[in-house]
């Protein structure tokens, strides 16, 4: 099942821009988003290699700690810009997904995972997962208004954003490699490089044809 779920997520996600893209099926895209996000985490986490409590208080208190910096955030406009979620992600505390915290989790554990493949000292596992997570991000920020997610007030966000993003992908980071948590997941890889490829699609037909 390892080896075969990559291709489950590509054409779970093919099948997602044809829901994007139909206008009959569109809002239904935006509806089910929130649920399919928790499908494919749950699909990636169940290969996750050695569960323990060390790995659960890890991947909690980075879910945690991210949703109250995203309150925080969002309350303020002083973290990462004056922004606002919509619709696209489902439940909200305090105008915060929940989701969102899972995505946290899910885009270190799986950055990590990937730098993790070409070296294995700290710093540079750290610093190169962190700025996979800003480059990731520089491309949801232009498809996220797309897909009702989040805008910010003035459709471009700010540079403390990055800088926002940057820092918190370091300390969250530095936690996986402190306690040693094990990102070895092939699933989990696939899955950040094909949700990359399907934000690009989404921001090339914004651009380039809808425009």
């Amino acid at each position: 099942m390892n080896e075969g779920l990559p291709i489950t997520f590509i054409v779970f996600y093919c099948v997602g821009l044809v829901l994007y893209f139909t206008p009959s099926t569109h809002n239904l895209f935006i509806l089910i988003t929130p649920y399919t996000l928790v499908l494919v985490s749950a699909a990636v986490f169940s290969h996750h290699k050695g569960w323990s409590t060390k790995t659960i208080a890890v991947l909690t208190s980075i879910f945690i700690l991210s949703i109250i910096i995203e309150i925080i955030g969002v309350a303020t406009g002083k973290l990462f810009g004056v922004y606002a979620y919509g619709e696209g992600l489902g439940i909200k505390i305090e105008n915060v997904p929940v989701i969102i915290g899972l995505n946290w989790v899910f885009l270190s554990y799986a950055s990590n995972g990937i730098i993790s493949r070409y070296t294995s000292k700290n710093v540079p596992i750290i610093l190169g997962a962190a700025s996979l997570m800003v480059i990731y991000d520089l491309l949801l920020e232009k498809a996220a208004p797309l897909i009702d997610m989040w805008m910010f007030s003035k459709n471009d966000p700010p540079i403390n954003n990055y800088i926002a993003w940057f820092l918190l992908a370091l300390i969250f980071n530095w936690a996986v490699q402190k306690f040693k948590i094990n990102t070895n997941n092939r699933p989990a890889r696939w899955l950040f490089f094909i949700q990359f490829s399907f934000f690009i699609i989404l921001v090339i037909h914004n651009i380039y044809i809808k425009k």
